[in-house]
């Protein structure tokens, strides 16, 4: 039997699609509860490790994650369900995080964080076949030999540049969180607990494992994006153009709401003018630019 009657991409993107929308509702709408396991789950991580303080910077990089599996997968998979492009994208941010998960369970990379009773870990050990046949599911979809369509309506802004542009801004974002001391200490400032040292004017965090967990997720997700689009090799793509359109403005009000209303503690004045406010500039920016790469001329 030949891979195109296995499972039809319709098929593989909805089911990551269903995924990513069920966790993405915990994350952010009550990360705290989400990782504590709500009423229903264990917990996800170790309770030492989950801040009782509901403004702490935890949970602002939850909701982040959460914000970016909708604009990233859940929409796209909306506007298009059956496009090719988004099997390639599942299968690489599922094999990413498969393997990401492995590296939790089975090391001490994130010792804090990882929880210790049977419930837990066997919940862990469970999502992550979960994730690995999720990743088998879409690699096999994305064997399938169906072409994507492309839309050669004319726009303000060609999809081949926005596109572009999209993938290295996303992409330089991408690899800084699979570092994240440093970025996140370009936006964030701890009272209580700072590293000693100085990095462009900015105190480098003592960041947790819990905290490296979630930014490395972020990391993993964007990079696993733009290598699936890569893969796929439609440079104007209009998929990739919607989805990184929604994914852009939900995280840049994400940053608004977050400047203007600061639910989540704490951020100083330097860098409020150095770090959030250029990055929300950049970001409307680039959301202006995919906007105008739907739009018809």
């Amino acid at each position: 039997m030949s891979t195109d009657a296995l499972i039809q991409p319709v098929v593989a993107n909805t089911i990551n699609a269903v995924m990513c929308a069920m966790f993405s509702f915990g994350m952010i709408m009550t990360p705290q509860k989400f990782m504590t396991g709500g009423r229903a789950n264990a917990p996800w991580f170790h309770p030492d490790a989950i801040p009782e303080e509901r403004d702490n910077r935890l949970y602002y990089i939850a909701q982040f994650m959460g914000l970016l599996m909708v604009g990233s997968a859940v929409v796209p998979t909306l506007y298009n369900p059956d496009t090719q492009m988004l099997t390639y994208q599942f299968a690489i941010i599922n094999g990413l995080q498969f393997l990401h998960g492995l590296v939790f369970l089975l090391t001490e990379v994130y010792a804090t964080a990882k929880p210790t009773t049977c419930a837990s870990i066997t919940q862990w050990v469970g999502m992550t076949i979960m994730g690995g046949a999720a990743f088998a599911v879409s690699a096999i979809a994305s064997a399938h030999a169906t072409p994507d369509v492309t839309d050669p309506t004319p726009t303000v802004v060609s999809k081949y540049g926005a596109n572009i542009a999209m993938c290295a801004f996303s992409s330089f974002f991408g690899l800084l969180f699979l570092a994240p001391k440093y970025i996140l200490s370009s936006f964030w400032q701890d009272e209580a607990a700072q590293g000693g040292d100085d990095m462009c004017g900015f105190r480098i965090l003592d960041l947790s494992h819990i905290e490296t967990f979630w930014a490395r997720n972020i990391g993993l997700t964007i990079l696993g994006l733009n290598i699936g689009y890569g893969v796929d090799a439609v440079v104007a793509h209009p998929v990739y153009t919607v989805g990184s359109l929604t994914t852009v403005t939900l995280l840049t009000l994400h940053n608004l709401h977050q400047v203007s209303m600061r639910p989540y503690r704490s951020i100083s004045d330097y860098q409020l003018y150095v770090s959030w406010i250029p990055n929300i500039i950049m970001s409307l920016a680039m959301a202006a630019v995919l906007a105008c790469a739907v739009i018809h001329a």
